[in-house]
């Protein structure tokens, strides 16, 4: 594929079985010259293709499958950075929108009617009419495949990170990589299992009479890797659902059969569409061009029994009444043609017709739903008719007619005043949509309604409705902040219901200047005063109330982290303070938070509570893990010279109890400024555990007098130099220290800052190495944890900040064989690791979370997220180099790669009694 803009060579093809044999006969080019055209949709009058940067139209409108004049660039700006993540997947939704999605390494910018777009991962939606392009939902990776169930509701699915998504409008769903916007509260995908590989393109509802029972209304998803097509079906789970696997459709005994598209024919069966190659991935076909296949592509009909082929017909010669008939049609493929063809001729007449039909109780649920979609698909439903909708008795009508006022932007009172109500809804998903529609609508209280919903869900607070709620809030916060507030004073408010929303209003809050910081230390002051007058009622201090926890958590971050500084910070500790010292009365998680806020501002009694809760006996009653952990925490804040020898003891103990704190010493040590901490780390150094010593080699080289002693041991021969990986390595480097900078050359070398083409050599003597070694994938665990699980999760285990390589980056041997000893080979945009130097000194190296004018936050190795104040940043530098170092065979033993290897070529854990050998991964054997 070419970057590059400009013509090409790619063609738009209509294939035609003009004898009904089931071979193709008639081939006839519709549209040629485009460059990596990556989604097709027909209708409203012609054909609509991606070919990024545009979505073009091609007008047809006498239907003689020849373009009436050259295409019309309906929007433009869509990126070409990543030819894998093109726009795509162009589909036609329920309400009349062409839908389409975009992927994560693929910036885009859209300028339409002065509003500008910019984002990456997304999925999109164009009013076929107006041509008005707006952003549905933003988040997944590299998403293919978009399907509407039998109630309108969107999924897609998605690679590398978890497969099937429920995508709602307004919601912000979790990303492969790159950063979020400030203030997301992200939502995760419907699943809690994974299929064969984590390569998906294509997502199709089966609902058809061609085949029995239990292959409808089905989610079927193209798995590239696993060579088959996985199935999933859907369970109602409040305003979303929960996937559940089903067994898959089909599986080839081809590795090539790569299934990228699945849809339903005229006559019921599932056709698939074949991409038919040896390369899934580009890092294979940049190798090997000439190897790339182009002539093999097929498209499949699977047939149930003796499923006869369609006759011939054309939709378009039909009349309004025929459609209509064909909306009771059992092969959805005809009810969705007939639903958009009826909304496109929008015909008055016809549509009291599609009214009468869908108030008929005794028709079909899927004919009253498409006559119901014809209706508000083809333009401006009547106020009557959308009054009837939202006080409907089915909670799915009531829900449509809310998402259709939203979507139209009716107005009039009497059908505004329906949206209070159903905003307070008994059903969730009448509640989730009423709180999509109220920021769009002109003479709406927003702000109450929104509120209104989110206290309706309080005993969720990880629902969908509460994201969807937050993310319409946040951009209404600027001119109601004062409307909010009153809602969490309120004396009718009793706290708890509006909580979940509460840590997301405090950071808003705090990013506001000194007039947010003055509001978040009156709002927690009053929660402080709820949570004592609820700890004297309570039986037992651990039934004690902790509504100020969220308030407390948020300030101590941002107090670590720097971003509460000067009037800010003077605001909140002249309220605070006093409370907060009053509070450390018994070692509870609250009273934790409040002494961590405290030991910032150096209070000694303060202080004094933490050394004791860290230092008190494992197992003593009230203290737990929680409690303790944050005690350890507010006690390296407080730069208390004690520290460093109780947390030398702690890391040394042999009790199983203190390993969650060991876990956390290397965070709490990062920021404590002292040439010492070096001592101690070194010392403690041979008692960690294996996947603890990299995250205390990172912390010795993320300061220049810790670096300079961790060079000395090496010097001494205490330590390998192979235990610092070649981005620490640079990051010391980065601290502008000539003499050290001198001595790290002097130790390992002139390192490079770019891809060494030397380690192409390295695979090839890899390769030689492992074909045909027999290693024990037990062992291989062990290695893992070692080396790659302080960045990567394989079968649940490890860390989350690369991939998750149980169903990424091992398509194949030659593939893994690259990842692993070539890994700046191909390094994606989200991957792309950021070397930070700080005000202070430090040197940090991660990827990149967050980044906004308030702070940037960086996932370092091991998982650990490190929020940096933006006024801290003195340098910040995109490496050219991947995350993940070279010189992997530099620090295991041939054998310890052979177990590795052994390890990663199995598609489950080796204790798993049905693991097996990965398809592509049979020259292991």
């Amino acid at each position: 594929p070419r970057k590059a803009l400009g013509p090409g060579k790619d063609r738009v093809k209509i294939l035609e079985d003009t004898d009904g044999d089931g071979a193709v006969d008639k081939v006839k080019i519709f549209a040629d010259g485009l460059n990596i055209p990556s989604g097709i949709a027909v209708g409203y009058g012609g054909v609509w293709v991606a070919n990024a940067p545009d979505i073009l139209y091609y007008p047809d409108a006498n239907h003689d499958d020849v373009p009436d004049g050259p295409p019309q660039v309906v929007v433009t700006g869509f990126g070409r950075d990543d030819t894998h993540e093109l726009p795509n997947s162009l589909t036609w939704g329920p309400d009349g929108f062409l839908y389409g999605l975009n992927g994560v390494f693929n910036p885009a910018k859209i300028v339409q009617n002065g509003k500008t777009f910019e984002f990456t991962c997304a999925m999109f939606r164009i009013h076929p009419r107006t041509r008005e392009f707006s952003l549905f939902c933003e988040g997944t990776s590299n998403p293919w495949g978009i399907a509407f169930n039998d109630v309108g509701d969107a999924f897609v699915s998605a690679c590398v990170i978890d497969h099937l998504w429920h995508l709602t409008e307004t919601g912000y769903y979790h990303r492969q990589g790159g950063p979020y916007p400030p203030f997301t509260w992200k939502l995760d995908s419907i699943v809690d299992y994974k299929h064969q590989m984590a390569a998906y393109c294509g997502l199709h509802w089966f609902d058809s009479d061609a085949y029995p029972e239990q292959y409808r209304k089905k989610l079927y998803m193209g798995n590239l890797h696993g060579s088959c097509i996985n199935v999933d079906r859907l369970e109602k789970n409040g305003a979303t659902y929960k996937g559940k696997p089903e067994g898959d459709f089909l599986s080839a005994n081809d590795v090539w059969f790569m299934p990228i598209t699945q849809k339903t024919g005229p006559d019921g069966c599932l056709y698939i569409l074949d991409w038919y190659d040896r390369y899934h991935c580009y890092q294979d076909a940049n190798a090997d061009p000439a190897g790339v296949d182009r002539l093999k592509g097929r498209l499949y009909r699977v047939l149930y029994k003796n499923t006869p082929r369609a006759p011939k017909f054309d939709l378009h010669e039909e009349t309004d009444d025929q459609l209509i008939e064909r909306l009771k049609s059992p092969n959805i493929f005809y009810r969705d043609l007939a639903q958009r063809l009826l909304a496109e001729r929008n015909d008055e007449a016809t549509r009291k017709k599609l009214e009468a039909i869908f108030f008929d109780l005794s028709a079909p649920p899927s004919t009253r739903m498409h006559a119901l979609w014809a209706i508000l698909s083809s333009g401006t439903p009547s106020v009557p008719f959308l009054g009837s909708l939202m006080t409907d008795h089915d909670p799915t009508i009531r829900a449509l007619g809310a998402r259709a006022l939203g979507n139209t932007g009716l107005a009039g009172m009497d059908i505004l005043q329906q949206l209070p109500k159903l905003a307070i809804d008994a059903d969730p998903i009448v509640r989730l949509q009423a709180a999509i529609a109220a920021p769009k609508l002109a003479g709406t209280d927003a702000v109450k309604l929104l509120l209104d919903s989110a206290a309706r869900d309080f005993d969720d607070p990880n629902s969908l409705n509460s994201h969807i709620v937050w993310q319409n809030l946040y951009p209404l916060l600027s001119r109601h902040k004062d409307q909010v507030l009153a809602r969490f004073s309120s004396p009718q408010h009793d706290g708890a219901k509006l909580s979940m929303l509460l840590p997301h209003v405090v950071n808003w809050l705090l990013a506001q200047g000194e007039s947010g910081a003055a509001d978040v230390a009156q709002l927690a002051s009053r929660l402080l005063q709820v949570d004592e007058t609820a700890a004297l009622a309570a039986t037992t201090v651990r039934h004690s109330s902790n509504q100020a926890g969220p308030c407390l958590t948020i300030i101590y971050d941002k107090l670590a982290g720097g971003e509460l500084t000067g009037n800010r910070e003077a605001a909140l500790r002249k309220v605070l303070e006093p409370q907060l010292i009053a509070s450390l009365n018994s070692p509870t998680h609250r009273s934790a938070q409040a002494a961590y806020v405290l030991c910032h501002w150096q209070s000694p009694s303060a202080i004094e509570f933490v050394k004791k809760t860290v230092r008190s006996p494992v197992g003593t009653h009230g203290v737990d893990d929680k409690v303790r952990l944050t005690a350890l925490a507010a006690w390296a804040t407080s730069r208390d010279p004690e520290l460093l020898t109780s947390i030398s003891e702690l890391a040394t103990s042999p009790a199983k109890q203190l390993v969650p704190l060991r876990r956390r010493l290397f965070d709490v040590l990062a920021k404590y400024d002292e040439p010492s901490v070096a001592t101690h780390v070194l010392a403690m150094y041979p008692q960690l555990e294996n996947d603890l010593k990299p995250a205390a080699v990172e912390l010795l080289t993320s300061r220049v007098a810790w670096s300079n002693a961790l060079i000395d041991s090496i010097a001494a021969g205490k330590l390998s130099k192979d235990a610092v990986n070649v981005n620490q390595i640079g990051k010391l480097l980065k601290s502008g220290d000539k003499k050290l900078a001198a001595r790290v050359e002097k130790t390992w070398g002139k390192l490079r800052t770019d891809r060494n083409p030397q380690r192409e050599q390295v695979v090839a003597d890899m390769k030689k190495l492992l074909v045909g070694s027999k290693g024990d994938a037990v062992r291989g665990q062990i290695v893992y944890m070692k080396l790659c699980g302080q960045c990567h999760k394989l079968h649940g285990t490890g860390q989350e900040v690369g991939p998750d390589i149980t169903v990424n980056g091992r398509a194949s041997f030659e593939q893994l064989l690259n990842n692993v000893f070539d890994p700046s080979l191909v390094i994606g945009n989200a991957y792309q690791a950021r070397t930070v130097v700080t005000a202070d000194g430090r040197v940090l190296t991660g990827l990149l979370v967050e980044d906004n004018p308030q702070r940037i936050v960086l996932k370092l190795q091991g998982g650990k997220l490190e929020t940096i104040a933006r006024g801290d940043v003195e340098e910040m530098e995109v490496s050219k180099l991947s995350l993940m170092p070279e010189g992997v065979e530099k620090q295991l033993s041939p054998q310890e790669l052979i177990d590795l290897f052994a390890l990663l070529k199995l598609d489950k854990s080796p204790t798993d009694p049905q693991s097996q050998t990965l398809p592509n991964f049979l020259e292991l054997k």
